[in-house]
């Protein structure tokens, strides 16, 4: 009975012991992710909607739907030339009537809706088209008939928008195998945030009779606020500065004899940072952070420029960028025709500040449509202090919008493969609750594209790659990946091993009691019969 008892203990204590010490894995939506990573839930769409106002004080005007027809096919075989999950459908509205003739009479009221955009279109001596700063167009045909016209537009819409469409078709298709980031077009720009912490750096060779103040704070409120509060639709901004005198380089600038100068070759820029003595990471905030350095040299190595060998032509800016990091200029004073040798002033710094502006547009993956090309002129008007134009901004949302999607169900599909290939890796109920929220959000973006509301499609491709990657890296999860079977034996042996052993060579002699038991019961009742034969042969 005792030995029962121990034992009815041990096999009692086995559940209890199995539940307590079992890695609790809460299930993972991974069929939806599968579905949403092949793009059987959602198609990505990216509707554009375009207003043509044919202008009315000409006599003979060609027949809008004509117009519209040919328009919406020529984009159709454009198209159709590529193969993607993503859909680009464009609605093309002709049914405007316009009484100007030229640029000058074009509505002052452009589109305030991200997608929709007004071209205006009138006869003129040559073919040329103006893109102005808030979504509208205006552009002069040669010859005044549909094919010109159809032609005009179908160029300009493809010059606008192609490349951008070419570039979210490679984002899409490349979401199963590779991700966002393997988009050549998009080495330099960093990976979306929601925020972003601009750092100002001053970094002064030599400050014993050098630079040491400057007027940071006014050129930013200058130059940089208007652009900061335009782009603050896709992400917001804060920005910090810091100076740090003494800073020297690792390494001895050439010297340019016959220029009298020094100048670092666009192989050592590489090595232009001394990580080890300057001070650049931001503990302010854990924003991802963009870096913008003014350097300027000691006296003993100045001027210094960039440039390829000494007879060779200097950078024009004296700068240069490091993609997904920042930028860098080399700030040359002449002490003798500045106002104040110890003060940086905010004219000085204007030069400067066009040149990080630059810098952040490339950073920020704007994309520069004044670069296009077509059959005929197109000028696009430029915004005061480098601000990115409407065109570049929607670009930007719909890019982005992309990325987030694509990166998001990247994250969760590893998250699914890594769970599925870790059977230690604990998977908790609020981890379970970020994936299946992550994919509502996924789905809401991808129902706001298609239904043209972009800023409200970034929010929610943004939240959805917040929480898939508070999922991905959530600590909780790699509680017992250092924990393996090995470490259990080890744990257990000891504690189970002492016990065990007397507890079953008791019940081997149990068996071995009850066997010797049986078999002499065996042998006394054959005895017995025996016995009890020979009695019956006597009788």
């Amino acid at each position: 009975m005792i030995l029962l008892s121990v034992w009815f203990v041990v096999l009692l204590g086995l559940p209890f012991w199995w539940k307590t010490t079992r890695v609790y894995r809460a299930e993972l939506p991974n069929e939806d992710i599968e579905q949403w990573n092949e793009w059987m839930t959602c198609q990505p769409t990216f509707p554009i909607t375009i207003n043509l106002h044919l202008t009315s004080s000409v006599d003979s005007i060609p027949a809008s739907t004509g117009i519209k027809d040919g328009i919406e096919k020529r984009v159709q075989e454009l198209n159709a030339n590529h193969i993607s999950k993503a859909k680009f459908p464009v609605k093309f509205v002709t049914d405007q009537a316009w009484s100007g003739s030229k640029e000058g009479d074009i509505s002052d009221r452009p589109s305030a809706i991200p997608g929709t955009y007004d071209f205006y279109i009138s006869p003129g001596s040559d073919t040329i088209a103006t893109i102005k700063t808030h979504r509208q167009g205006f552009i002069q045909v040669e010859s005044w008939d549909e094919d010109h016209i159809v032609g005009a537009v179908t160029e300009i819409f493809n010059a606008i928008f192609g490349t951008e469409q070419r570039v979210i078709q490679q984002l899409v298709h490349a979401a199963d195998t590779r991700g966002a980031e393997k988009v050549k077009d998009q080495l330099k720009a960093v990976k979306y945030a929601p925020g972003y912490q601009l750092t100002f750096s001053l970094f002064s060779g030599d400050a014993s009779n050098g630079v040491r103040e400057w007027k940071i704070q006014e050129a930013i409120n200058a130059y940089l606020t208007p652009v900061l509060k335009s782009m603050s639709v896709v992400s917001t901004f804060t920005v910090e500065s810091q100076v740090q005198h003494y800073a020297s380089l690792t390494f001895t600038p050439q010297l340019d004899t016959d220029q009298k100068e020094y100048y670092l070759t666009p192989n050592s820029l590489p090595n232009f940072i001394n990580a080890a003595e300057w001070s650049l990471a931001s503990t302010v905030t854990s924003l991802p952070s963009l870096n913008f350095l003014t350097y300027v040299p000691k006296p003993s190595e100045s001027p210094l420029v960039i440039k390829s060998g000494p007879s060779s032509l200097r950078s024009k800016t004296n700068s240069f960028l490091i993609p997904r990091w920042g930028g860098i200029t080399i700030l040359n004073r002449d002490n003798d025709t500045i106002a104040s040798p110890q003060v940086i002033t905010e004219k000085e710094l204007k030069p400067l500040m066009k040149v990080f502006l630059t810098q952040l547009r490339d950073l920020m993956g704007l994309t520069d449509l004044s670069a296009v090309k077509a059959s005929f002129p197109i000028i696009f008007h430029k915004a005061s202090n480098e601000v990115p134009t409407a065109w570049e901004l929607d670009n930007l949302l719909r890019r982005r919008t992309a990325e987030n999607l694509v990166d998001s169900l990247a994250t969760l599909t590893s998250l699914a493969r890594l769970v599925a290939d870790t059977p230690n890796m604990v998977v908790l109920d609020h981890i379970q609750k970020d994936v299946v929220d992550a994919l509502k959000d996924v789905e809401r973006s991808c129902q706001r594209l298609s239904e043209q509301q972009y800023v409200e499609a970034l929010t929610a491709s943004r939240d959805a790659l917040v929480k898939a990657e508070t999922a991905f890296f959530d600590p909780t999860m790699v509680s017992m990946l250092y924990f393996p079977d090995e470490h259990k034996y080890a744990i257990y042996m000891p504690l189970f091993v002492p016990i065990s052993v007397p507890l079953l060579m008791a019940v081997l002699r149990e068996l071995k009691k009850h066997k010797e038991s049986k078999k002499a019961l065996a042998e006394k009742e054959e005895e017995e019969g025996d016995k009890e034969e020979d009695k019956a042969k006597k009788e």
